[in-house]
């Protein structure tokens, strides 16, 4: 609410590996996040975009939005846009080359997570199923059940936390070198949003 600047994500594992990641993009966003200049805010899904975006009107809050590029995403990114809440230039979708729907996992170095989530669930991933052009969340429901094991929602909200976690641990070199390209836009179009004078990545070290 008091918050100059927010950066709106889909949901709360979302916020928490980009806490960790975007400062190793750009000192000036990890600036503005330690000083709580700038905020994460996760919404609980897509579907709660227009919402959420209108009570940030409200309070007169800046912000960009990061959706994944599915239906969801889409559809959501389409409402808020018709009410007036979203335009192109304060969105980026995920976008993953050679995919027809992607999210922020896709993004991911699969090395960074994998052991973790053969730990945890005694799923390996590192097989064929799991190199589809699906998205993420697709992939690990295909990988589960050849293994037979079950992912329910809840399931799901856990494996995702552990990726969270294996980016917390590792963020430098967490980004896949052929997927990022979505994050690196995100970069550069928060940059200038939350310090007009910094619009390029070389102003990046500039203080406060």
């Amino acid at each position: 609410t008091y918050a100059n600047y927010a950066f709106v994500v889909e949901v709360d594992e979302d916020a928490i590996a980009l806490h960790a990641l975007l400062p190793t993009l750009s000192d000036q966003i990890g600036k503005f996040l330690k000083n709580h200049m700038l905020v994460i805010e996760p919404i609980g899904g897509a579907g709660n975009l227009p919402y959420k975006l209108s009570l940030m009107n409200t309070a007169l809050c800046i912000y960009h939005v990061l959706l994944d590029n599915d239906n969801a995403g889409r559809q959501a990114f389409d409402r808020a846009l018709n009410d007036g809440l979203l335009t192109v230039q304060n969105c980026t979708f995920i976008n993953c080359r050679g995919m027809n729907d992607s999210e922020f996992e896709d993004c991911l170095e699969l090395s960074v997570y994998a052991d973790k989530i053969l730990d945890e669930f005694g799923v390996n991933i590192n097989t064929s199923r799991f190199k589809s052009n699906k998205k993420w969340s697709d992939r690990m429901k295909s990988v589960f059940m050849d293994q037979g094991k079950r992912l329910n929602e809840r399931i799901e909200g856990s494996l995702k936390c552990v990726v969270s976690e294996a980016v917390i641990n590792n963020p430098e070199v967490s980004l896949d070198s052929h997927k990022r390209s979505s994050i690196d836009a995100l970069v550069t179009a928060l940059e200038p949003m939350i310090h007009p004078c910094c619009l390029t990545r070389a102003c990046s070290g500039t203080e406060i």
